[in-house]
């Protein structure tokens, strides 16, 4: 049996015909020479009267008549620097037969073509590796990055192998170029097809060969996929005002849309349970289709927040945007979104309110209609646009503190004031025209009925989502790869939902940062669900900040704060952590009830660490508090919250008035406005804090 190097030999002088089975010549001899020699022509059949096969044609792969030189016209300094290989007169040249009938190839001299070369097997090796050291360098490649100790290794085994001559020449470029080919045939299935009805068939095919639901509207393949209905492009969708442009349009009016929605059975339950709010947003340049991504967004009991429902759409118009919102419903029918939280996109407000007809209205009547929406724009986005089209700065301060105002009053007067200081009219029309109509869509004293709506303001989440989509799908992908990469997320925020239940603050973060928060503090945190923990640590931290600084405790009797923080979590913020730990209780009566024992603890961590309810509680504003005395009908509770809505709003007009008095240094009408405050409606409950709240802010 002929060593690798003695058929190498063989197959480079070929002295004598070789003839060999088939299947071994193409596995076990051709691999090894493959290098040596050139095809010059394609397989030609057999003479007449000779066995039935075809015939391919070799020359010798050194083979050159000229050298090769540079453009006389191109400066020397523009020319590329790269070796040129020198004309070689090699003549060599053979004949390989493969003969169908016997399963035989036969390699033999081309005509009168000399046997020997006039160069080495060295000098071919130099210039090309053979197929054998080809596949080694792919399969070694993979297993380690360091290039050396891949080049070692493979200069071994070829050793071993005897092809220890050929593998000498190896080097850094192959390995890289090796790698970067593999890489391409992995994404050759995730570029996709050029035919769309294909790519889109294919990806609904993924996506349920991995557990998702699927729906598809338009394209070639709606009959076979959904059976829903195409729908086609509207006139009224396209608002612009050049003539081309609409002709355009109307020439495509005709062409149906395509699109299709998926999500996972899990996904599609918590949007039922917990789509209360929902996120939605799209994201551009994920496939070499240009079709936008749109995803629906929730937060789950647990605090975690995790994609409902996503859907791709070849072209973004409301009459689009509302089938795919219709289609999502046929997957989750119990889904009754009461808000969606969107950007100030119009085409996609449109959508909402056509896919849900009430959302226009904005109703409260019956929040458990199956039809019933109201939409909820951006803060963030509110507050980009503002800063755009406002470019005073003082104007832009005073509208963005009118945006986190908790009462109408409060607002109007900041938008008053943004106006009357405002010297330049355009700015002033553009606040009058677009920062009073709508303002309950988007503005924060709009939103105090729920603290679930405080917390979620922004799109935040949802952009963070669609950051990573975008980085693990890149724009040469096909709607398979960028289906990949939401797939690979989805897994992702699932892992974190799944360890939510039993992770800790301390699974992610060095134990030296509790040095600064008194252990009894910490142990009852460390009960809380892992997304509670973090808000009550950051809390702690502020309230050791505070006691850093030198500020007293703050002056409780019941563990209730007006700050933005216990607003929006109804939880121990750092003025309650501060009172309760380091406050006077020389100075409370014994009659009271203690202040944050470890009773209201305990409760406030069964209160969230119940399956049925968790986060889900801040749907409606229900704050723990002990101090209510007596159960309450729901029209007393209504009457309640409109008493605690009034006087806010008293609140904030009398934080005004003083305001302004101090900022004209009327010190005669700031003591005339206090003292009016403590002897107006004496009896009134209301009247007793406001005192305290003006000096507090004084």
């Amino acid at each position: 049996m002929p060593t690798a190097q003695e058929k190498r030999e063989l197959l480079f002088n070929v002295h004598n015909s070789v003839e060999l089975p088939t299947k071994e010549f193409e596995e076990d001899w051709w691999p090894l020479i493959s290098n040596a020699w050139s095809c010059n022509s394609g397989p030609k059949p057999t003479p007449i009267g000779a066995p039935l096969g075809y015939i391919r044609n070799y020359s010798c792969r050194l083979s050159k008549q000229t050298t090769p030189k540079s453009k006389e016209t191109t400066p020397v300094n523009k020319r590329r620097a790269r070796p040129v290989r020198a004309a070689c007169d090699c003549q060599a040249a053979i004949k390989i037969t493969h003969i169908t009938g016997t399963g035989t190839s036969i390699v033999e001299r081309y005509n009168d073509a000399p046997a020997v070369h006039t160069h080495s097997l060295a000098d071919v090796d130099k210039i090309k590796r053979p197929a054998v050291i080809k596949n080694l360098i792919g399969k070694e490649v993979l297993k380690s990055s360091n290039p050396q100790e891949t080049i070692a290794t493979i200069r071994q085994l070829a050793e071993d192998s005897g092809l220890g001559e050929a593998a000498a020449f190896v080097t850094r470029a192959e390995l890289n170029n090796s790698r970067r080919k593999q890489r391409q045939n992995e994404l050759a299935p995730l570029v996709g097809d050029v035919c769309v009805d294909d790519e889109v068939q294919a990806a609904t095919e993924f996506l349920s060969s991995h557990g998702y639901q699927h729906l598809s509207f338009g394209g070639a393949h709606v009959g076979a996929l959904t059976g829903v209905v195409p729908i086609f492009r509207v006139n009224s969708d396209t608002n612009t005002d050049n003539s081309s442009s609409t002709t355009a349009a109307s020439n495509r009016i005709n062409e149906p849309s395509q699109g299709f929605v998926f999500a996972r059975p899990q996904q599609l339950a918590k949007l039922a349970t917990h789509g209360w709010l929902t996120l939605i947003g799209s994201v551009e340049s994920t496939n070499r289709y240009d079709w936008k991504l749109f995803t629906l967004y929730v937060r789950d009991r647990l605090g975690c927040w995790d994609s409902g429902a996503h859907f791709f759409l070849n072209e973004v118009t409301s009459s689009i945007v509302a089938q795919a919102l219709r289609l999502v419903r046929q997957l989750a029918p119990s889904w009754r979104p009461r808000y969606m939280l969107t950007d100030r996109t119009s085409t996609v407000t449109a959508g909402i309110e056509t896919a849900f007809p009430r959302a226009a209205q904005g109703t409260s009547q019956q929040p458990e209609d199956q039809g019933q929406c109201e939409i909820l724009f951006s803060t963030t986005h509110t507050a980009q646009i503002w800063n755009r089209n406002i470019i005073d700065p003082q104007v832009r301060r005073r509208m963005a503190q009118a945006l986190h105002c908790r009462t109408r009053l409060g607002y109007e007067y900041m938008v008053k004031k943004a106006t009357s200081g405002c010297g330049d009219p355009t700015i002033k029309q553009y606040i009058l025209d677009n920062c009073v109509n709508g303002m309950e869509q988007w503005a924060l004293w709009a939103r105090q009925e729920s603290p679930f709506l405080l917390q979620v303001v922004s799109l935040s989440a949802l952009d963070d989502y669609h950051r990573e989509v975008k980085r693990l799908s890149p724009i040469i992908y096909g709607l398979v790869g960028a289906c990949q990469a939401i797939l690979e997320v989805d897994d992702s925020r699932m892992i974190l939902s799944l360890k939510a239940p039993s992770a800790t603050y301390t699974d992610n973060h060095s134990s030296n940062i509790y040095d600064d928060i008194p252990s009894a503090l910490l142990t009852h945190i460390q009960h809380f669900p892992y997304t509670i923990q973090l808000l009550l640590i950051d809390e702690a931290h502020a309230m050791t900040t505070r006691i850093a600084k030198g500020k007293r405790a703050p002056s409780m009797r019941h563990p209730r704060c007006g700050c933005d923080f216990f607003n929006k979590y109804s939880l121990p913020c750092r003025h309650v952590l501060h009172t309760a730990l380091f406050g006077d209780a020389a100075t409370r009566s014994p009659k009271e009830p203690a202040f944050l024992d470890d009773t209201d603890w305990m409760r406030l961590q069964n209160l969230f660490t119940n399956k049925e309810v968790g986060m889900d509680i801040y749907r409606t504003r229900r704050t723990f508090e002990k101090y209510a005395g007596m159960e309450r009908s729901a029209e007393e509770a209504g009457a309640a919250e409109v008493r605690r809505l009034e006087m806010e709003e008293l609140v904030e007009k009398l934080k005004r008035e003083y305001r302004d008095l101090a900022e004209r240094g009327d010190e005669k009408g700031t003591e005339a406005l206090v003292e009016g405050s403590n002897s107006n409606n004496a009896d009134n409950a209301m009247s007793m804090p406001i005192n305290i709240y003006l000096v507090k802010n004084k």
